[in-house]
């Protein structure tokens, strides 16, 4: 399938296509705006909501200086992002709710996608329940035409995962995904509220809630980052906005 170009290219108007001339001969070569609209269609394919559209690692905000964890991760999440393809594992981000989490997970695939045209998804993981339970009906679309692409996709970020009611059927589900992919070596960014020791008693920790078979796969086929801080990420940047 051809990509679209932009139909007000000055280029090419519309074509695709502009013409150099090279020695004695003009030829036909491919307009620059193509490649534009193949990364614009790159990135909507990914889903990645609105929420997180702006997301970058430049305006990941470092505001929080007693915590350290948080300049570190992202570092870390750089130097994947540099180094891919030439790596074997994903990222695991774990911390509480707040700290930025899904802001450094969307910004490496953003950057892999406009970068280095990686195919990607995001999905996050309640709402990859939720719709399957839709299509218990046949109301939505069907389990495989949901699943393939979070199985197959070069890169995947898997959001929030643990979230939810752990059921028999949801335990089954996150285990298929994380496996098949497992299989596959195919680069995913996890990201969890969820740790291997929680702070409180009665909290509940990371194998508690995604099971000991997928939690043992995660860790083989991605980098644990822990991000701490002793503030809310989100609302330290809406009250930083407010002030503007």
């Amino acid at each position: 399938m051809h990509a679209r170009v932009d139909v007000t290219c000055p280029e090419c108007g519309g074509s695709g296509w502009k013409i150099e001339r090279r020695d004695r001969w003009e030829v036909a070569v491919p307009c620059p705006c193509t490649a534009k609209v193949s990364v614009e269609r790159l990135l909507a394919a990914c889903r990645i909501p609105p929420r997180y559209a702006a997301c970058t690692l430049d305006n990941f905000e470092l505001w929080d200086a007693s915590s350290p964890s948080l300049g570190q991760a992202k570092r870390k999440t750089r130097e994947f992002v540099d180094a891919y393809p030439a790596v074997t594992r994903g990222l695991l981000f774990m911390g509480q709710a707040g700290v930025g989490k899904t802001h450094l997970a969307v910004a490496a695939l953003k950057e892999l996608v406009t970068g280095k045209q990686v195919r990607g998804l995001f999905v996050n993981f309640l709402e990859l329940v939720q719709e399957l339970q839709l299509s218990f009906d046949g109301s939505g679309r069907s389990r495989e035409e949901i699943l393939r692409p979070v199985a197959t996709a070069e890169v995947l970020v898997l959001d929030e995962l643990g979230a939810g009611k752990l059921t028999a059927w949801v335990s089954d589900l996150m285990y298929y995904v994380v496996n098949a992919r497992y299989m596959e070596r195919r680069i995913t960014l996890v990201t969890t509220n969820y740790s291997d020791f929680p702070k409180r008693q009665g909290e509940e920790s990371l194998t508690d809630r995604i099971t000991a078979p997928v939690r043992s796969r995660l860790f083989e086929m991605c980098d644990r980052i822990d991000m701490r801080a002793a503030d809310d990420y989100r609302r330290r940047l809406a009250e930083r906005r407010g002030a503007s």
